[in-house]
Parts: structure tokens; sequence; C-alpha cells
């Protein structure tokens, strides 16, 4: 569960503003207390005829609009999630497991068959929920990175798809670090309302990185190839600024495994 103060400097609505430029095209729309009553509901039935989830007549008018025309600019194929969560546990519900949104029962079929948004929408209170649907982005797993901010410098960088072999990371390793250095210097460095903080990012040379979210930096964030144990410590001590970040892969290919297992045999680069 995330402090209150998380919740607000790491909900979409705060920092997409300010960092529209370099992140996936979003369009953000107000989550209205008749649908949110309705994600709620554990016993939602198909109606009979049309087949849809929820009434339109029971939504209102402004935000039915506002949600056709955001799903428009994305030629109705959208990704989605709300203020900090996307539901990656509804894979199953959706076609191919890819969370595309094609209409409002997508997100209301993948808002309502996810534990982790319905956490968040029983937990958070004073804060308004949202619907941010962005630009459909097919992305190969090696290419998405957890990076890791302390006192506003970049320490360590990881692949999200973590324990996977990637056989190419330990050529391009030195360029990652400095590609995604680079960015954080010029982009992200002092722009960002916490001097601790993770940020994800897509990044397939030679295009540039893109930011995908931004998490807090704490003992309930995966922190994948990193332990807490091990960053917890460094929160508390200041870095200078020419302290190069750590790069953490597989350097071989030991099939499935376990985290435990991989943070013992673990590469770093830098």
């Amino acid at each position: 569960m995330l402090e209150l103060q998380d919740l607000r400097d790491f909900s979409i609505t705060n920092w997409y503003g300010t960092f529209k430029d370099i992140t996936v095209k979003t369009i953000i729309v107000d989550l209205p207390e008749q649908l949110l009553k309705t994600i709620q509901k554990e016993d939602i039935q198909d109606s009979d005829e049309d087949n849809e989830i929820v009434d339109d007549e029971e939504l209102p008018v402004e935000f039915l609009q506002d949600f056709k025309n955001a799903l428009n600019v994305f030629d109705n194929n959208a990704f989605v999630k709300n203020n900090w969560h996307a539901p990656v546990d509804a894979r199953m519900f959706s076609f191919g497991n890819y969370l595309k949104v094609i209409n409002l029962d997508d997100v209301i079929t993948y808002f309502t068959s996810s534990s982790r948004i319905q956490e968040d929408f029983s937990i958070v209170t004073n804060i308004p929920f949202c619907i941010a649907l962005r630009k459909w982005i097919s992305i190969h797993p090696a290419a998405e990175f957890r990076c890791i901010v302390i006192n506003n410098v970049l320490r360590g960088i990881t692949p999200r798809d973590w324990p996977t072999f990637y056989a190419h990371f330990k050529e391009e390793g030195p360029q990652i670090i400095d590609e995604l250095t680079n960015f954080f210097n010029d982009n992200i460095k002092l722009r960002f309302l916490r001097k601790h903080f993770v940020f994800d990012v897509i990044f397939q040379y030679p295009d540039k990185p893109y930011i995908i979210d931004f998490e807090p930096l704490n003992s309930k964030t995966n922190l994948y190839a990193f332990s807490w144990k091990e960053i917890q410590p460094l929160i508390n001590k200041d870095s200078p600024d020419d302290v190069a970040p750590v790069f953490r892969y597989l350097e071989t290919d030991i099939g499935i495994i376990t985290k435990t297992d991989a943070l013992n045999m673990l590469t770093r680069c830098n």
C-alpha cells in the first residue's frame, strides 16, 4: 500500500504533463463515480441484448464523449491503466493477452478482473481516479528497463523481464548505460518531485528511450535484479554526480530460475 503522498506524486495525472514529450502519448479521462461503483461490484453480469456491461444512460454524457474521443485518437486501439497501475493480472481476459482496449466494456472487464486495480480502488481516498488511455505499442520484453534513482543520481538499471537471459546485453551493456544515463540527465534529473524514485523505460536502439511509468523507491516496489536490502543503505548517503549506474543482467542462459538464484549469479556492468 502506497502512502498518501506517494499516491499523489506517482499518479500519472501528476507527472504526465511534465514528461509528455518523452513518454507514450496518453489521454487521461476522469473516472465517474457511477462507473467506479460498477467496477467495484463483484457480481457484474452482461446485459441481455447488446451484451454491454454497463448501460451508457447511467454514465455522464461528458465522460462518454471524452472516452470516445480518446479512443478515436488511438484508432480504437489503446492500452489502459488507472492513476498508478495497469491491469496486468487481467491479461487472461484480453484477446491474445495484449490488454488492448477497443471500447468501454474492455476497460470495465480489465479493471474488474484485476486484483491490483481493485486494491487501488478500495484503499485510495481523497484522490480522483482516472482512466489513462495510452497509444498501443508492441514492446519486446528485452527493451524494457527499470531504473533506480537515489539522491537524484541514476544508480541502477535492470531488465524488467527478470530473470531472463538476453545474449545481446553483454555486448550492448555499456551502450545501454550511456544512453539511459544521458536520457536521465537530460530529461528527468531534478524535474521529478522526488529525489529517490524508480522509472521504467522502453529502449529500442537507435530510437530514443520513452518513459513508461514512475514508482516510489521502497521495499514494496519490485527492483528485479536488485534487492531492497542493498538499496536502502544508499538512500541515506550522498552520491557524487560521477557515480556510474550499475546495469545488472544474466550472463549465461541457465533455464528457468528463481529471482533469488538469479541474484546470486548475476552480472554487473558499469
